[in-house]
């Protein structure tokens, strides 16, 4: 017999707002975070906006306020998500559920920070001839910076900060960089529940693509090309999302209220040379959808068009229809790492809500693919 695996705590930081009904209306409703950067010139960019988590503050969210300034913003970020999503659950490491039985599954970006903090490095790194020194960088370049920069641009710090912070000590791992790892994360927290090597899974990501050398990154693997071309692109955003992941059957033997079943689920690793659009449609096949319209589908549309039109192509090849359509890439900006988790979140809320059935689809850039379907509990 399949054990169910229900959501029963949601923790969001979004451009949207950190409450998830106010983020799912504001979705919605075609609210745009997007603007220009603040904390820099986009014009060398093909892409002159971004989506950013506006008047930002995570010390109520953080018991010891003095590890906030080891942090960087992604690691806040996460901190703040993870602990709304436990606090949303009712579960506190210790109570219900022992440390030990707290599984922590999570993504993020690739490992960037604002240029200000990396220049003295690049500076002293930097010989006569305006080239990388290698010898300068192990001399000049390390002294040049503080040791706590060592904490800010490992990948795996923002997990190590939410199991800190948390007291989480169950099973644990980290996937970066792109928008499947994400859905990697939450894959793995529902087997972790499945074969009972956790009692309980906090499932989620992280990610900053808001600052100049994520631009920079982004611009490098061609994801301003909407952009350069049609005038109209993908919109870099920053934020965090963890949910808490349960069986159905100790969430309702502690009493808690549960948004959603997650009853289907499928990955698949886009193979070289395939169509990005018969990638998504064999993540659809795999999940042996009904031919009745879903009550609700949140895309992984983000305003790129190209991305736009294999996921169109990929449901209109495989008969797919839903009677309310969210796109929260477009209005949230793309998260990236933290992708999967928004739209799985805002899934879980409109299965609460209309008690159908409803598909997130969790494509993006990258090898891995993904989407979920939730039901109601």
């Amino acid at each position: 017999m399949r054990t169910h695996v229900v959501i029963t705590g949601i923790g969001m930081v979004t451009p949207l707002g950190q409450d998830p009904l106010e983020v799912l209306h504001g979705v919605e409703t075609g609210r745009s975070a997007a603007g220009p950067p603040t904390g820099f010139d986009a014009a060398p960019f093909s892409c002159p906006v971004c989506a950013e988590v506006r008047n930002f503050q995570p010390q109520p969210h953080v018991a010891e306020s003095k590890m906030i300034r080891l942090m960087n913003r992604d690691a806040q970020l996460a901190v703040v998500a993870a602990h709304l999503a436990l606090a949303d659950a009712g579960i506190k490491p210790g109570g219900a559920y022992p440390p030990e039985e707290i599984a922590l599954f999570g993504s993020t970006g690739l490992a960037g920070l604002p240029l200000a903090e990396v220049i003295p490095l690049v500076k002293a790194s930097t010989g006569p001839d305006g080239r990388f020194d290698p010898g300068r960088f192990g001399q000049a370049g390390l002294r040049s910076v503080s040791p706590i920069l060592s904490f800010k641009i490992l990948s795996n710090m923002p997990l190590c900060f939410v199991s800190i912070c948390e007291n989480i000590r169950g099973p644990n791992s980290i996937y970066t960089p792109w928008e499947g790892q994400g859905a990697q994360a939450i894959e793995s927290a529902i087997r972790a529940l499945e074969c009972g090597d956790a009692g309980c899974a906090l499932a989620g990501g992280c990610d900053v693509k808001t600052h100049e050398l994520a631009f920079l990154g982004l611009e490098q693997h061609g994801l301003f090309a909407s952009w350069q071309q049609n005038h109209v692109g993908m919109v870099p955003g920053e934020g965090a999302v963890f949910l808490v992941l349960e069986t159905a059957d100790r969430a309702a033997s502690r009493g808690a209220r549960a948004y959603a079943r997650i009853s289907e689920f499928s990955l698949r690793t886009h193979r070289p040379g395939a169509s990005r659009a018969d990638t998504y449609g064999e993540v659809f096949e795999a999940l042996k959808l009904s031919p009745e319209p879903l009550d609700a589908m949140v895309t992984a549309d983000n305003g790129d068009v190209q991305t736009g039109e294999n996921e169109r192509r990929a449901l209109v090849s495989r008969r797919i229809t839903a009677t309310a359509v969210i796109h929260p890439k477009k209005q949230a900006g793309d998260l990236f790492a933290a992708a999967a988790g928004l739209q799985v979140g805002l899934a879980a809320l409109l299965a609460a809500r209309s008690g159908g059935q409803v598909l997130a689809n969790c494509f993006g850039h990258g090898s891995e693919q993904a989407a979920f379907v939730l039901e109601p509990p």
